[in-house]
């Protein structure tokens, strides 16, 4: 466990947070029409708002917090893979971008109690809830919901679904997280960014993004360091730091997932200007 928690906070730190250090360039894009030359405070200090928000959430109500990222998460991992438009609306995507927790909930309740126990610590999770017949049948109920969706859609999401619902099913719950997460959706939206900061020169459209993703990527990947170097101060240190990576990942993701909500509403590009030139 002690293995799987530095690899998946070495990836999300080379690769997961990358794809959010671009979010002051989509910020820009979604307030400028409104502040004017007023955006960048008006985007900063929503940003920054959201991220205390939601540090003081996991100080004062831990539960509801967690409850609150994962339903977020959810919508924004179904909305990346699909698109809206699909069949169900928006709580059948928010089902199967969910996939990534109940899941390894259903197959893994054992591992994934631990999990939970040791990103909200104390005697909030005992391991019956998810061996309690009611809670198992409506997790079978949704593999069922999500399996039947994925084959009224279609082509491509058909072998997805698949693939990362065996995946979530066999793999320990940090390993198929990680390989979700940065093996699937921050590499694909990685490569969206790329497309809009050269739509002709991949390489050069990589590079773009790389640079200018750097320093806030770098900035979060220290936040989240202190957080890891606080939680271990009194924890052992593989709880402490599976603690630091979640905590730290939903403080920079809250408000990167809610800008990222507004900005796909608006279809906006956060290269426009350049790629324009």
């Amino acid at each position: 466990m002690a293995t799987q928690a530095l690899v998946l906070a070495a990836l999300v730190a080379v690769v997961g947070m990358p794809h959010g250090g671009l979010d002051h360039r989509v910020g820009r894009a979604v307030f400028r029409p409104a502040a004017g030359r007023r955006w960048l405070p008006a985007f900063l200090t929503c940003y920054f708002a959201l991220m205390l928000v939601v540090l003081c959430g996991w100080t004062l109500a831990p539960l509801l917090t967690l409850a609150g990222f994962v339903l977020l998460s959810a919508v924004h991992f179904g909305l990346a893979d699909d698109g809206p438009g699909l069949p169900g609306g928006l709580a059948l995507t928010a089902l199967q971008g969910g996939m990534v927790v109940w899941v390894p909930a259903l197959f893994r309740p054992a591992e994934f109690t631990r999990l939970l126990t040791w990103v909200v610590p104390g005697d909030r999770w005992p391991e019956a809830i998810l061996f309690d017949p009611s809670v198992r049948l409506c997790l079978w109920i949704a593999l069922a919901i999500t399996g039947v969706r994925a084959v009224a859609t279609g082509g491509p999401a058909v072998v997805r679904v698949l693939a990362f619902g065996i995946l979530f099913a066999t793999v320990p719950p940090l390993v198929s997280f990680a390989v979700y997460f940065c093996g699937w959706h921050s590499t694909v939206e990685l490569a969206r960014l790329t497309r809009q900061a050269d739509p002709d020169d991949p390489s050069a459209g990589l590079r773009r993004v790389i640079v200018t993703a750097a320093p806030l990527s770098a900035l979060a990947v220290v936040l989240v360091g202190v957080g890891w170097a606080v939680a271990a101060a009194d924890r052992p240190f593989t709880p402490g730091l599976v603690q630091a990576v979640f905590v730290g990942l939903s403080v920079v993701a809250v408000p990167h997932m809610l800008l990222h909500l507004v900005a796909a509403r608006r279809n906006v590009n956060p290269f426009a200007a350049e790629v324009s030139r």
